[in-house]
This record gives C-alpha cells, structure tokens and sequence, in this order.
C-alpha cells in the first residue's frame, strides 16, 4: 500500500534536512581547508611557527575566543579536529549561525594583507554547489 501524502512530504522533509546538514558542515569544512593552506603550498596563508593556523576555533552560536598569544620558538599544528568538533554540534537547519575565526592576536593583520580567509569565502558559492551534489547523490 502506498505512502499517505503526509508521510511521503515528511519522507521528503527529513531527507532534505539532512543533505542540508551534510551540505553545510562539508562546505564549511572545505572553505576552512583553504583558508588554512600555507603559502608554500599554493595557498596565502603565511607559515612561520604555525601559530596562526593552529589558533582557529569553530563555535555555535558566537564568535570563538581562545590563545592570542604563542611562544615564538615553539612549532604549531593545525588540526581540523578543532573545526570538526563544532560542526559537529551545528544544526544548520535550526538557523543558529556557526562562526569560525582565528584566535591570534596578528590574525587581523595577517588576514588584511594576505586575504586566506577572503580568497576562500570568495568560493563559497562554488564549493557549496559542488557538496549539495555530492551530497544529494549520497543521501
């Protein structure tokens, strides 16, 4: 016997909920991914101690906080895990913003002159349409 109408568009709705979810997490994560690329690996995102990338933080709901300060004869390094654990807790669909920022006190700076976040959030657009068909093909 068939689906009744209401169940067929909750069907539809929970489906479309979750490709949402997938969508948005991945594409953020992506957009991250190239912020967070050294220049010497084709990327604008400056290397030294790799204090600035190892100071981003993703948050629910607000801007994240964290060090502003590292040791300058330590060596740092970035974890995606630090993104991944905050997008894990992110429902998009609730319409609750996720943030994602760097906790570096020259990260400003930094980001005025090489631009790592502003050349990836300029493929935002790009990097969403690509995931929502990946992702649609999956659920």
């Amino acid at each position: 016997m068939a689906k009744d109408f209401g169940l067929q568009v909750s069907d539809y709705v929970a489906t479309y909920k979750k490709r949402m979810r997938a969508t948005a997490r991945t594409a953020v994560q992506e957009t991250v991914e190239i912020a967070q690329t050294p220049r010497a690996k084709g990327g604008r995102m400056r290397v030294d101690t790799g204090f600035l990338r190892a100071s981003i933080v993703g948050k629910v709901g607000s801007m994240p906080s964290g060090q502003s300060k590292g040791d300058p004869d330590t060596s740092y390094d970035f974890e995606i895990t630090s993104i991944a654990a905050g997008l894990l807790q992110w429902d998009p669909n609730d319409g609750t913003p996720f943030f994602v920022g760097w906790t570096a006190s020259y990260a400003v700076p930094r980001e005025y002159h090489d631009g790592f976040m502003r050349g990836a959030t300029e493929l935002w657009t790009d990097i969403v349409e690509r995931v929502a068909k990946q992702v649609s093909k999956r659920i």
